[in-house]
């Protein structure tokens, strides 16, 4: 199978991994051959998009079992000199198999309200020409899969002067305006918003939520270099700001942390 690319090799799984399989193997071995990572390539880093683009939809996936089977054909063939006609009612009989068996409910239900994948090598394009992926306005590989309660899924871009200071700036504004909210909810400067004091006692849980969005987008930006930034904005603000407003923000911000942990340990535990 000298010609033909075995891309369950390429993504290390066999070729009855289920589709959870495949795509946690893609995301692990991205991260590590990713071209800004060290040690990266972007030539095999894009055999790994190419091999998961595949992989992941059923007809295509299809297709590529077949072309397997038909090379591993074709090597006995050369090294054997095998019967022509058995070859055939073989692959033949494997064909009809798959066929008959058709595809799971999840990749029917897939193929029916799924989004359709997009082309591979457009999205090579796009990254050689400097455009980055289609599949994610910020990044250069496929994230979408992550939803928003499973923050450990995300994979964001190395930080960069630009995404740390929109970071930094939107942490301190954030800050500023709940700790604002938090004087006028203590009575202090509260003029025409008295009635803001009855938030009061809640004060403690609107800290610890602002500072749990702020760190959960700013982890989705840039990982935990802008993590470290939104917590450097709570620093500066908190220090000036009402009484609890750095502690409880800080809470929210371990929350988050928390919630990464776990679902990295739980990920890890389940693969192995």
């Amino acid at each position: 199978m000298a010609d033909q690319i075995n891309y369950y090799e390429v993504l290390g799984v066999s070729r009855e991994a289920p589709q959870t399989e495949i795509r946690n193997a893609y995301r692990a071995l991205a991260k590590q051959r990713h071209p800004d990572h060290p040690g990266g390539s972007a030539e095999e880093f894009s055999r790994l998009q190419e091999a998961n683009a595949v992989l992941s939809d059923p007809n295509r996936r299809r297709k590529h079992d077949e072309a397997l089977d038909l090379a591993h054909a074709a090597d006995e063939l050369a090294g054997l000199n095998l019967d022509f006609d058995s070859v055939e009612d073989e692959l033949s009989a494997k064909r009809g198999e798959r066929e008959s068996s058709g595809p799971s409910l999840g990749e029917r239900l897939r193929d029916r309200f799924g989004r359709k994948e997009e082309d591979p090598y457009e999205e090579l394009r796009r990254e050689a020409s400097g455009r980055g992926s289609g599949r994610r306005s910020r990044g250069r590989y496929d994230v979408s899969e992550a939803r928003w309660y499973e923050p450990h899924r995300f994979d964001p871009e190395p930080i960069t002067l630009k995404s740390g200071a929109i970071t930094f700036v939107a942490a301190f504004l954030a800050f500023i305006a709940i700790g604002q909210i938090g004087w006028w909810a203590t009575g202090q400067g509260t003029g025409s918003f008295v009635f803001l004091t009855v938030l009061a006692p809640f004060m403690p849980i609107l800290y610890s939520l602002v500072g749990l969005i702020v760190a959960y987008f700013a982890f989705r930006a840039a990982g935990y270099a802008t993590l470290a930034l939104a917590f450097v904005a709570a620093l500066v603000v908190g220090g000036q700001g009402p009484e609890g407003l750095l502690q409880f923000a800080t809470v929210g911000i371990i929350v988050l942390l928390v919630v990464v942990y776990l679902g990295s340990r739980r990920e890890s535990a389940a693969r192995r």
